[in-house]
């Protein structure tokens, strides 16, 4: 299983659209959300707003599930103060829905009650139940600006942006 990696940016929709691959790694993901996400985009931009995870191309370590779970709830609990839903798109592996539904109940319990978490097979569906618990728009137009121009990732010394329907990578 290759090392982790994602991608991570608001959408038009104002939705936080996540690509998960690889081998999970809390500490890895926090590094690429402050590098990917939380450098571009002010708390404010997001707070609040739906997310869809999609991790059919990541595999959760053969470890302690709560020390990975508390790297992510920490972060949604400094970060996330408004309610917001996520969905989480898994491949349908042995144990993953338990696995969200083990994450959505630590969020719940220890640091953010108002998290919705739900486990989806279809993409499409998970992205419709997370995006019909958007706040009102406000007036706004789909998902605010961006503080750079930064790109989505980074490898190879190159620009990556992962499609999350079709997971293709573009260049």
């Amino acid at each position: 299983m290759p090392a982790f990696n994602m991608t991570i940016d608001l959408d038009p929709n104002g939705v936080i659209v996540t690509v998960c691959e690889g081998r999970y790694d809390g500490e890895e993901w926090l590094r690429l959300r402050r590098e990917l996400f939380e450098s571009r985009y002010r708390v404010a931009d997001y707070d609040g707003r739906p997310a869809v995870t999609d991790m059919r191309r990541c595999r959760l370590p053969k470890r302690d599930w709560a020390t990975e779970f508390k790297i992510v709830a920490d972060v949604m609990k400094r970060e996330h103060r408004k309610p917001f839903r996520r969905a989480v798109i898994v491949s349908g592996e042995d144990g993953s829905e338990l696995a969200v539904a083990l994450l959505a109940e630590y969020q719940k319990l220890f640091h953010h009650p108002g998290v919705e978490t739900r486990a989806f097979l279809d993409y499409d569906e998970g992205y419709a139940w997370a995006l019909a618990g958007a706040p009102p728009a406000d007036g706004d137009e789909g998902a605010p600006e961006q503080r750079t121009d930064a790109p989505k990732t980074v490898r190879d010394g190159q620009a990556h942006v992962t499609d999350p329907e079709t997971l293709d990578e573009r260049g």
